[in-house]
């Protein structure tokens, strides 16, 4: 017997066309996840390291080989300063390249199980085949997008937050009311019970797959922790200063005492409350 009624298949549908971007966008591939944050985008060139923002001084730091410029302006350090630059610069350009990676296979865990939802459960064969040539598509512009704009040279999380919000969301959306619309047409043809079967099918063995998959891609950012945790030390040590007297400061550190995440701590306190 079913487990699903059509009634629940169709929650079941549009549950899971909204819920899928959200459970990929809850994977950071920034470094908040461990405990660290950046404003500044990235840029990496085989003749230094850019590091730029908007709205907040200093706009614009670049390095390279232990030289130093805060907005265009050459910084005097030491020489031990200069070796930690190096060693920073170093590890910026490891770390990119997989941060980027993180992202990509972020957005693609994502379409390919909007891309499943669809093929399942979007109706007639020719809806579903017309839906998932529509997420095909929204899948190769989202794409496009990241490796013009996140890849091994260059990093921006709005560009990042920009592909997981605008086009998956976008696209869940649309789904979303495609799904609704082939549910309602299997009722009404007498095909509800052949939906049903497809969506039992469906679920056992998705939700399996996707657990793994977002296992294996958070337990691939989380391994990320510990070169971020380097380069915060390394920030930590720089004797130099700004013109305005302040420390350079790249990522942020928002862990606790412990070395735990402050989100985690919160979350940690709520349930010790209960």
């Amino acid at each position: 017997m079913s487990r699903h009624g059509p009634v629940a298949v169709l929650v079941l549908a549009i549950g899971l066309a909204f819920g899928l971007p959200a459970q990929a966008a809850g994977v950071s591939v920034h470094g908040d996840q461990c405990g660290y944050d950046s404003n500044y985008d990235v840029h990496v060139t085989p003749g230094g390291i850019d590091f730029s923002r908007s709205g907040a001084q200093p706009n614009e730091v670049f390095m390279h080989d232990g030289a130093l410029r805060v907005d265009g302006r050459p910084v005097a350090v030491s020489a031990d300063d200069a070796e930690r630059l190096r060693s920073y610069e170093a590890d910026m350009r490891g770390v990119l390249p997989e941060m980027a990676g993180i992202a990509h296979e972020a957005v693609g865990i994502a379409f390919d199980a909007l891309t499943t939802v669809a093929a399942t459960l979007g109706g007639s064969k020719h809806r579903r085949d017309a839906l998932v040539n529509q997420l095909n598509q929204s899948r190769m512009e989202a794409m496009r997008g990241l490796e013009a704009s996140i890849n091994a040279d260059h990093w921006s999380q709005q560009d990042f937050d920009d592909a997981i919000e605008k086009t998956v969301s976008e696209a869940s959306e649309q789904m979303a009311s495609a799904l609704t619309r082939g549910v309602m047409w299997s009722l009404f043809t007498g095909r509800a019970s052949e939906l049903e079967a497809r969506a039992d099918t469906m679920d056992q063995s998705m939700e399996k797959e996707m657990q793994a998959r977002s296992g294996r891609l958070e337990a691939r950012a989380k391994a990320i922790c510990p070169r971020l945790a380097r380069m915060s030390e390394l920030q930590q040590q720089f004797r130099f200063r700004l013109a305005d007297g302040r420390p350079l400061q790249l990522m942020t550190d928002n862990r606790d005492g412990n070395g735990k995440d402050s989100q985690d701590s919160a979350d940690d306190g709520k349930i010790a409350r209960r």
